[in-house]
């Protein structure tokens, strides 16, 4: 996308977690380049890649002298050196409860989450259907806090913040699995859509 001092971004397309950053770059108007790191080729386990991000996953940013990994971490350094537009609540309590936000959508609905997306890659006769309904049940429960947080707002924590780009992968998945739209989650559903309607996500989906 850009040469030079630009900032580099290792990055598979599908990652959920290399398109929350992508979500953060593009809001920012930051150019980046694209190192391609190809998963299904354990491309991510070399010893090149291990010596950028010792855990073996992606994204990767590199930035100047600066080389980062996790996603949320890369996310809140981005806001933190290029505050224009800023991505987090000025208030320090609105700061702390937007970290809460992201660290219920990313921990809290881990369990029911990642167990549908383990069925969901079988065979569909393979799959387990009990599991699936008690887990999608749970999600419903799990994701009312959203419903309640979102209530006359248009984002999750008022304006459009990192709390909106580091969960909108995994809602468009939950989609995908079916979880949502849900007619009991109105105010998540129209999140979804009107996240849908930024540029940023639309080049993601």
């Amino acid at each position: 996308m850009a040469g030079g001092n630009a900032i580099k971004l290792y990055d598979f397309p599908s990652s959920p977690n290399c398109q929350r950053v992508k979500v953060v770059l593009a809001e920012k108007n930051l150019p980046y380049d694209i190192v391609p790191v190809d998963l299904k080729q354990k491309e991510q386990k070399k010893p090149d890649f291990l010596k950028l991000n010792p855990y073996g996953k992606v994204p990767v940013v590199i930035d100047g002298a600066t080389v980062l990994y996790e996603s949320l971490i890369i996310n809140e350094y981005l806001d933190e050196k290029y505050p224009d537009p800023p991505l987090m609540p000025k208030d320090h309590g609105k700061r702390a409860k937007a970290r809460i936000l992201i660290d219920y959508g990313m921990n809290h609905l881990d369990t029911p989450y990642q167990t549908i997306r383990k069925e969901m890659m079988k065979e569909e006769k393979e799959r387990d259907q009990a599991a699936i309904d008690k887990a999608k049940q749970e999600l419903e429960n799990l994701l009312q806090r959203f419903e309640r947080e979102l209530g006359d707002q248009p984002y999750l924590a008022g304006d459009f913040s990192l709390v909106d780009a580091a969960l909108i992968p995994r809602f468009t998945r939950l989609e995908g699995m079916g979880v949502l739209p849900d007619p009991a989650l109105p105010r998540v559903g129209a999140w979804i859509k009107r996240m849908k309607e930024r540029p940023s996500v639309r080049a993601i989906l």
